[in-house]
């Protein structure tokens, strides 16, 4: 039987998680991993990347982790994909962080290159992806993905190289979003579109842009769905699969 899979982070909270199951969602959630800071430690954005049909993580998650990708087996099961694990060593230091942090729209892959997993790129290599490399090494982290074509940003710099790269962006300004114990967190971690819907931790209507926000996700075709109340959280957004159960 096909499920619906969301992967987030372990501190998603109840009233999220419960709207996302009642949206027919499976949610795995994903345990701290110790060799990156407590902000972001939990974060899919920082600890699982998808090319093609391979999942990427780290081995020493894996290893730290296994109840976890014991239960994200259920998303080789009848697909196809399959994961594979990185032997990077990763530290709580940027630039030793970021291995997997990288943003995909269409078939371009935007990542700091020389702090990016060579596994990673060794994979969109081979699926044919366009790599660009970008001075931010957290961009899966700024920019929210809309869709293949649109984003919304606060980073100036990520802004210009989208659009560079033929993407409609809609910059917002910096802050308003919770990540402890930084001054603030970013957009592109505070949510995930999928399936017609633009998902948010937190709700949009206390940010100081959310008419810009509401009004991007509308031009895609996306309605916007709050999955808590108060101020946004970066999470590390959402992975929206597929995978399958006997």
């Amino acid at each position: 039987m096909k499920i619906k899979i969301a992967i987030t982070d372990s501190r998603i909270g109840a009233e999220a998680e419960r709207r996302l199951a009642l949206l027919g969602y499976r949610v795995i959630t994903l345990p701290s991993f110790s060799r990156l800071s407590e902000a972001v430690a939990s974060h899919p954005d920082m600890l699982i990347r998808k090319i093609g049909n391979e999942y990427i993580s780290y081995a020493d998650y894996c290893e730290e982790a296994s109840y976890v990708f014991s239960d994200l087996s259920v998303l080789s099961v009848g697909t196809g994909a399959r994961f594979c694990f990185s032997a990077d060593e990763v530290k709580p230091e940027y630039p030793h962080d970021v291995g997997l942090n990288a943003l995909m729209m269409g078939d371009i892959l935007f990542c700091r290159v020389a702090s990016a997993s060579p596994l990673m790129l060794e994979l969109a290599r081979r699926e044919g992806l366009r790599v660009v490399d970008v001075k931010q090494g957290y961009p899966a982290c700024t920019v929210l993905k809309l869709s293949e074509s649109a984003a919304i940003t606060a980073d100036q710099g990520m802004a210009k190289i989208l659009e560079k790269n033929g993407i409609r962006v809609t910059l917002i300004t910096p802050g308003s979003i919770s990540l402890p114990p930084h001054e603030y967190g970013f957009i592109g971690g505070a949510g995930e579109a999928h399936d017609g819907k633009l998902f948010l931790f937190g709700d949009v209507n206390t940010h100081p842009d959310k008419d810009k926000i509401i009004s991007a996700a509308s031009s895609e075709g996306l309605s916007v769905i709050s999955l808590s109340g108060g101020i946004l959280r970066d999470l590390g957004g959402i992975i929206f699969t597929e995978g399958n159960i006997d």
